[in-house]
């Protein structure tokens, strides 16, 4: 019975240590896979240029058309001229302006800031 108890032993012995070899490497992949998914959800709020462009495209032409329809609405109601609807039309224009502009600087804000060490060459001759 010793012989066997010391056989059981051994066994219970090496499959702790291949436990603890398995949990090692399951602890090193989870934080690998932290690591990739963290890289992934910044990626993923990061925009694209042509997301970028359209964003500030349809923020000036929302603005010219919404100062557009207010005038030519205001021309209808009240029987006059385009007056209105070049005053607003302008005005539009100024917003979408703004709009963009505003728009521009906050994209600025969130872009990532670039390295210093990889915009100036790396001078081999010092």
């Amino acid at each position: 019975m010793s012989e066997s108890d010391k056989s059981k032993r051994s066994k219970i012995n090496t499959s702790r240590a291949e436990t603890g070899k398995l949990a090692s490497k399951i602890q090193r992949a989870k934080k690998d896979r932290l690591g990739k998914a963290a890289a992934i959800a910044m990626r993923q709020r990061e925009m694209t240029g042509s997301g970028k462009a359209f964003r500030l495209v349809s923020e000036f032409v929302s603005a010219v058309i919404v100062g557009s329809a207010l005038g030519f609405a205001i021309d209808v109601i009240f029987d006059t001229r385009p007056i209105f609807m070049i005053v607003l039309f302008l005005m539009g224009f100024a917003a979408g302006m703004l709009n963009v502009v505003r728009a521009a600087k906050e994209m600025n804000a969130n872009a990532p800031k670039p390295d210093p060490d990889k915009l100036v060459p790396i001078d081999d001759d010092d």
